[in-house]
């Protein structure tokens, strides 16, 4: 419903209600005031509360505001980042950081990139949302640019990476009920992460993330990643067997889906071997399975490659993408063959804000950047460089650095060990501002079964204090 606005008959504001007896659309004039008047006292207020916004807030009174008033989901967090130019960010004191952590594989054109803020920028001046209910030009192009450099014959657009994997399960439930097979049970695979809500959050491995949330979608089991043998618990028999939380069970349901990330990310940078993953592509054709391509982490260039897939020529049946995909801004993509994409009929899948003008903008923007062969080089270039870095460092204490392109990790054989160096970093931020040190946080722990024994590692993620 609209209102006219008459400036010839100011809006009087709201008397002053107590809490039992307010009602949030009731208002009166101020008695004895004109229009004018009666907007001064409210203004007054208002611009003395911004300008009390506007001060500076020290680090410490934001740490307290921030504890007062933000779920504690994340843990205790000291660092308060203001702004970032490049691969530099500053603090809310003015220090400096070297940034290798990049919004957890988000931000993969620096920060404040003139291009993208051009773009961003010009786009938000124009048009930011329309919703699903009509077109927007930018949706359509970056659709036919992820089309036109991949495998895929469409695109559909969400929010996050754990937003894309769930329309990936569905649209895999749906592509079989479409064909009249009764097929329900994923499989993904040891130490495997895909998201936190709750049907990506059941193809995830780590028990810790999952237990406080059960029951999880049943129907999801584990087998052994870079492993040939587990390759035959995707079979067509009416009954599965599978490990799921280091326990075996049997269902009675085919395989619907394989679910895999071509380098595990948060498992401990473990890249799947080429004979792996073209014996999983053809076990997957054997049975009916469709292939699903978890590249959230591992895709648009972090690789070397635009897609990580590329690396072993194995092709899925879909892709799933997000975190760098707009340089910061919120998106997720699935892309699909068209056999998956002719199954799907309008009302089967939606999302409010996904495929919006603003963040196409600028996923075109950045989708240009990576795709550019000097991009690319760059990438496996400065990767080479850092991996050999590492090497030289590592290899003295026995300790083992593997991954591909600029996804790189560290690998330390116990909690302990990663933890040590956890913690000599974190003092180094009081010892020695404005020199380097290394600062390790533990992105994922990955575990194997020997002798009946847990052997836990941990992967070290790198972050350098300028």
């Amino acid at each position: 419903m609209l209102s006219t606005y008459n400036p010839a008959q100011p809006c009087a504001p709201p008397t002053a209600l107590s809490r039992s007896s307010a009602r949030p659309h009731s208002a009166a004039p101020l008695r004895g005031a004109s229009g004018a008047a009666a907007l001064a006292v409210p203004l007054a207020v208002r611009q003395v509360r911004r300008k009390a916004r506007n001060l500076r807030a020290t680090s410490s009174e934001l740490r307290e505001l921030a504890k007062a008033n933000l779920l504690n989901n994340y843990g205790e967090r000291q660092m308060i980042f203001r702004e970032g130019q490049g691969h530099i960010l500053k603090d809310n004191d003015g220090e400096s950081f070297l940034d290798f952590t990049a919004g957890i594989a988000v931000n993969c054109l620096g920060h404040s990139d003139e291009g993208w803020a051009q773009t961003v920028a010009e786009q938000a001046s124009k048009l930011c949302h329309t919703s699903n209910l009509y077109l927007n030009e930018e949706q359509i192009r970056l659709g036919q640019r992820l089309v036109e450099l991949s495998f895929a014959d469409k695109a559909f657009f969400c929010n996050s990476g754990t937003e894309a994997n769930e329309a990936a399960i569905k649209f895999a439930r749906k592509y079989h009920f479409s064909r009249g097979e009764a097929r329900s049970k994923f499989l993904a695979f040891e130490n495997a992460f895909h998201g936190r809500t709750m049907g990506a959050l059941a193809l995830t491995w780590k028990e810790g993330y999952k237990k406080p949330f059960e029951p999880l979608m049943p129907s999801a089991g584990f087998i052994k990643y870079n492993d040939m043998d587990s390759l035959d618990a995707i079979d067509e028999a009416s009954e599965l067997a599978f490990r799921s939380a280091n326990r075996f069970q049997r269902l009675k349901h085919n395989s619907s889906t394989g679910f895999v990330e071509p380098i595990q990310g948060e498992g401990g940078v473990v890249p799947g071997s080429k004979e792996f993953l073209l014996a999983l592509r053809k076990r997957c054709d054997e049975t009916g399975t469709l292939l699903i391509f978890d590249e959230v982490q591992c895709g648009l260039g972090r690789s070397g490659k635009l897609f990580a897939y590329e690396l072993s020529g194995v092709l899925p049946d879909l892709m799933t993408l997000a975190k760098p995909l707009a340089g910061g801004l919120p998106i997720g993509a699935v892309l699909l063959t068209e056999a998956v994409a002719s199954c799907i009929s309008p009302g089967d899948h939606g999302s409010t804000f996904a495929g919006a003008p603003l963040v196409c903008a600028a996923a075109r923007y950045v989708l240009d950047q990576v795709s550019n062969p000097d991009f690319l080089e760059n990438v496996r270039t400065t990767g080479s460089h850092l991996k050999a870095g590492l090497e030289k460092i590592c290899d003295p204490q026995g300790l083992q650095v593997r991954g591909t392109g600029l996804l790189i990790g560290v690998v330390f054989p116990t909690a302990e060990q990663c933890g040590a160096v956890q913690r000599a970093a974190a003092a180094e931020i009081g010892l020695r501002r404005g020199f380097s040190f290394f600062r390790g946080s533990v992105d994922g722990e990955f575990a194997s079964e020997a002798g009946g024994d847990c052997i836990v590692s941990y992967v070290l993620w790198l972050s350098i204090l300028m």
